[in-house]
This record gives C-alpha cells, structure tokens and sequence, in this order.
C-alpha cells in the first residue's frame, strides 16, 4: 500500500522527533543526575565548614582563656568571622540570578538559551 503525502510527511515528522528525542533524552538524565551530585557534594561542604568553624570558634574560646594565648585566641576569632562570611556567601550563590539572563549561546552570539 502506498502512502499518501500527507502520511509521509507525518512520518517523517514523527522520525525526525523520535531522532530528537532520543539524543535529548540521555542528555537530560545526565543533567538530573549531575545535579544530584553537585547537591550531594555541596551540602557536603556545607557540613564540613560547619564542622570547621565550629573547631576554630572552640579554640578561639579555649586560646582567649588563657593570658599568653589571648592573641592567638583573637586572631583565631577573626579567621573564624572571615571563614562565616565565606559561608553565608557561598550558600547565597544559588539563590542569585545571573545578571545577564538568559545568557548567550557562546558558540553563537545571536542566539540564547531556551527560558526554561
């Protein structure tokens, strides 16, 4: 049986989206699937530096205790203040908007990345 036009162009559509898609597909699920790691690593991070500040702010206490120890105790404060200002910063960074978006395609200048 031949096909009439009209069965042949919707068969070629539906071939070229299933070529689509299947390329995209993969591509999507690795996307999914790195973010879940950058996630997981991340929140990682987070514990660890909570952990590291934690440690500095006991030694700064337990240095500040002590005459002959006052300044390290100070200067340990001090690393301690910069390393939570490193923090609040870093967790901010997810909750800001890059000031050029939607950003441009760098292989082509004119185009942009889809909005979603």
């Amino acid at each position: 049986k031949k096909m009439s036009r009209t069965e042949e162009v919707n068969k070629m559509t539906e071939n070229i989206y299933k070529g689509i898609l299947d390329q995209f597909n993969p591509s999507l699920k690795n996307f999914v699937t790195m973010g879940k790691h950058y996630e997981k690593a991340l929140t990682g991070v987070t514990v660890a530096a909570k952990g590291y500040f934690d440690a500095l702010v006991k030694l700064g206490e337990l240095a500040s205790d002590s005459q002959g120890s006052k300044e390290l105790g100070d200067t340990l404060f001090q690393m301690a203040e910069v390393h939570r200002q490193i923090q609040v910063q870093l967790e901010d960074v997810p909750n800001r908007a890059p000031s050029s978006w939607p950003p441009t395609c760098p292989a082509s200048p004119q185009a942009s990345y889809p909005p979603w």
